[in-house]
């Protein structure tokens, strides 16, 4: 009688625990990012992209990043493995459809967990390009973990999905330079753009004041009169102090 006295109250512990902290909290879930996540990347040029992984603390057999983006924006060049799996096999770039396709595999021995770069992207934007926002998103469907066409995340000596979130890239296209984001307007009235040269900048200049030019004081006939007058009146003004 005593034992089960002893054993109710454990009993009711755990089903007080298994009812407050449900087994899937306890569940350790995996991560896949873009990164950067944003960002402003004008017409004609490159930028790349890291496919990030965490796998939460589990040890895992291998991940599949499944990524969908705009081919009328941006065109996908290459795909660089990354080192926290050894393996491979599967890298493959659908340009028509707008696909990226990342299979990796850990090895027969060691498995990954941890933290790191499953893959780096390489894109270019379109000189066509529309201006704005567009996406590269990761093919991801949380309620169906039965799904293997998607990006999932396996772990070790099991064929269980841990992909428990995705964070998608939300990037701008510009129409500016390379490597320079989206200028800020500038209104007409005071916009001076500095053309032509080598080394144009294409920065507002200042607009040209020309120096003003100081009016003629009058003629060297009438200068020299003011003169003349100017001597006859000092001889007067001598005269005059000598008579005093």
């Amino acid at each position: 009688m005593r034992k089960l006295f002893v054993w109710i109250p454990a009993f009711a512990g755990m089903t007080i625990l298994l009812l407050v902290f449900p087994l899937g909290v306890f569940a350790q879930a995996a991560t896949l990012s873009l990164d950067p996540s944003t960002g402003t990347f004008n017409r004609g040029c490159s930028f790349s992209v890291n496919v990030n992984i965490d796998t939460g603390g589990s040890q895992t057999d291998g991940a599949d990043a499944i990524l969908i983006y705009d081919p009328s924006r941006v065109t996908a060049n290459s795909i660089t493995n990354g080192t926290v799996y050894p393996d491979y096999p599967g890298n493959n770039i659908d340009a028509q459809s707008g696909k990226i396709s990342i299979l990796s595999l850990a090895s027969v021995t060691a498995g990954f967990s941890g933290k790191g770069v499953l893959a780096t992207i390489n894109f270019t934007v379109k000189d066509s390009a529309a201006t704005g926002v567009t996406q590269v998103k990761f093919d991801f469907d949380p309620l169906n973990k039965a799904k293997t066409t998607d990006s999932n995340v396996v772990e070790r000596s099991t064929v269980v999905d841990i992909l428990n979130s995705v964070v998608d890239g939300n990037y701008t296209v510009g129409a500016g330079s390379c490597g320079v984001g989206q200028p800020t307007p500038t209104p007409a009235s005071t916009q001076r753009p500095r053309t032509g040269g080598t080394g144009d900048s294409g920065t507002p200049s200042s607009t040209y004041i020309p120096p003003k030019t100081l009016p003629e004081g009058g003629t060297p006939q009438f200068t020299a009169t003011l003169a003349i007058m100017g001597g006859v009146l000092t001889i007067l003004g001598i005269f005059g102090l000598a008579l005093l």
